[in-house]
C-alpha cells in the first residue's frame, strides 16, 4: 500500500510539473531586448556591397510580406474536442463598422481557419495566407459596459455547425507582461508576436459541434480555459505573389482562390528614401528603402486606419542589400519587431545572397521562443521585368 501511495505521489508530480510548463508556454513574458539591447542591435554601420549588376526590375522589391491586425475584443475557449484545439471570436473596428472573426485552431497542426460574413474575405487582407471562408455568422450580444454576454452561430471550415456562448468580464485587467505567446498557433503560416494590455477569465462559457457539447479544458486542471483579451497581433507571413509594372502602375498579383487579387501600389521618394506603400479601407502596408536608385530596405510596418501606434513595425540593421540586383557574397542584418508601439517584442537576423540567378532571404528569429521556431525563406526569380516571390516557413530547428 505504501508503494502504492509513493507511486501516485510521483505520478501527480510529473503531471503537475507537465502542467505547469504547458502553462509557462501560454503566459506572456516581457520585451525581448532591453533598451540598451535594442541600441547596439539597431546601430551597425552600413554594409560594403559591390553590386556586379543593374536592378533586375524597375519596381521596388519587398523581400517579407508585413501583417497586422488589432483585436478590440477577443474571446478565447478552448474544449475538450479532440479535433479542435481553440476557437477565437475577435473583434475589429472597420470605417464599415465592427467586424467579428471566427477563428478555429485544428488540433495537431495547430493551423487557424476564419469563418466571418464578409462577402469579399478572399480578397481581404491577401498578406495573410489563412485559409478562410465566408459564411453568415450569428451572433447574439447581450452585453453592458462592464461584462460580455454573447453567443455565436456559424458553420466551421468542415462544415459543422459551431455554437458557442460566453459571459464574462470585458477585458480590463492590465498586464505586466504584455508580449504575448502565439501557443504554436499557426506556425504553418506566420511569424507571429503579440502586444496584450488587457486581460480577463470568463465566468461561463459553451461550445458545442453539430448539437454535441463538450466541456471546457481546464488550466492546471482547476481553471476552466475561457478568457477574454485584447491585443494586436502582427509579424512576417508567408505568401506566393508576382510583382509587376504596368502602364506606369506597380501592382502585386496574389493567386487567391475563386480568382487572384491584384493591388495597385504606390511609389514616392522622399529625402533621399523610397517609400513603398499599398493601402486599402482598414490598413496601409509601407515599405520604406534607403536610397532612390539603389534601395535597401530599413524599414517595414502596416498602420491600422484608427490606430495611432503601427501594428507591426519591423527594422533593419544595416539595411538589407538591394534585392534587385546580383552581389556575390552574404550579408546579415539584425531585425527589431515591434507590436503595437511596444518596443522589442521579437528579434533575431535576416541573411541575404544570390544563389542559382535568384535573390534569396533567410529571416533567422532568436527571441523570444515562440518566434525563434520560425524561420523563414523568400526566394525572388526575376524575367521580362517581373518578380516572382516565394516566401515560405523553414522547418523548426528547435525540434532537431
Amino acid at each position: 500500500m505504501q508503494l502504492f501511495f509513493r507511486l501516485a505521489i510521483v505520478i501527480m508530480f510529473v503531471q503537475l510539473v507537465a502542467a505547469c510548463k504547458n502553462l509557462k508556454n501560454m503566459l506572456p513574458e516581457g520585451p525581448a531586448l532591453t533598451d540598451k539591447e535594442r541600441q547596439n542591435v539597431l546601430s551597425n554601420t552600413p554594409h560594403e556591397i559591390v553590386y556586379t549588376g543593374n536592378p533586375m526590375v524597375d519596381f521596388p522589391v519587398f523581400p517579407v510580406q508585413v501583417w497586422a491586425a488589432t483585436y478590440e475584443v477577443d474571446i478565447i475557449l478552448v474544449s475538450q474536442h479532440p479535433d479542435w484545439n481553440m476557437h477565437e471570436y475577435a473583434k475589429l473596428n472597420t470605417p464599415q463598422g465592427d467586424l467579428w472573426v471566427m477563428k478555429d485552431a485544428e488540433e495537431g497542426s495547430l493551423d487557424q481557419f476564419v469563418i466571418t460574413d464578409l462577402e469579399n474575405v478572399q480578397e481581404w487582407l491577401p498578406e495573410l495566407p489563412v485559409v478562410r471562408k465566408s459564411y453568415p455568422v450569428k451572433i447574439v450580444d447581450n452585453s453592458t459596459d462592464k461584462m460580455l454576454d454573447m453567443s455565436f452561430s456559424y458553420e466551421n471550415i468542415n462544415g459543422q455547425k459551431v455554437e458557442a456562448s460566453y459571459l464574462g468580464k470585458r477585458p480590463a485587467t492590465k498586464l505586466k507582461k504584455k508580449n504575448g505567446s502565439t501557443m504554436g498557433h499557426s506556425r504553418n503560416q506566420l511569424m507571429v508576436a503579440l502586444d496584450l494590455p488587457y486581460r480577463d477569465f470568463g465566468k461561463k462559457a459553451s461550445v458545442s459541434y453539430d448539437g454535441k457539447s463538450y466541456k471546457m479544458n481546464k488550466l492546471l486542471g482547476l481553471i476552466p480555459f475561457q478568457m477574454a483579451l485584447r491585443q494586436t497581433q502582427g509579424g512576417i507571413s508567408k505568401g506566393k505573389f508576382l510583382l509587376t509594372a504596368e502602364n506606369k502602375q506597380f501592382l502585386s498579383t496574389h493567386p487567391v482562390e475563386p480568382s487572384p487579387v491584384i493591388q495597385n501600389w504606390e511609389v514616392n521618394s522622399i529625402n533621399g528614401k523610397t517609400i513603398l506603400f499599398q493601402k486599402n479601407d482598414f490598413r496601409t502596408l509601407c515599405y520604406e528603402f534607403e536610397g532612390t536608385d539603389t534601395l535597401e530596405l530599413k524599414v517595414a510596418f502596416v498602420q491600422q486606419w484608427n490606430k495611432k501606434e503601427k501594428g507591426v513595425r519591423l527594422e533593419f540593421s544595416p539595411p538589407l542589400p538591394d534585392l534587385r540586383r546580383p552581389f556575390t557574397g552574404k550579408f546579415t542584418s539584425n531585425f527589431v519587431m515591434d507590436i503595437a508601439g511596444e518596443n522589442n517584442n521579437a528579434t533575431g537576423t535576416v541573411t541575404a545572397f544570390w544563389e542559382n540567378n535568384q535573390a534569396v532571404l533567410l529571416v533567422n528569429p532568436e527571441k523570444p521562443w515562440w518566434v525563434a521556431d520560425r524561420p523563414m525563406k523568400t526566394t525572388i526569380t526575376y524575367s521580362e521585368n517581373k518578380a516572382t516571390l516565394d516566401i515560405d516557413m523553414l522547418p523548426d530547428p528547435t525540434q532537431k
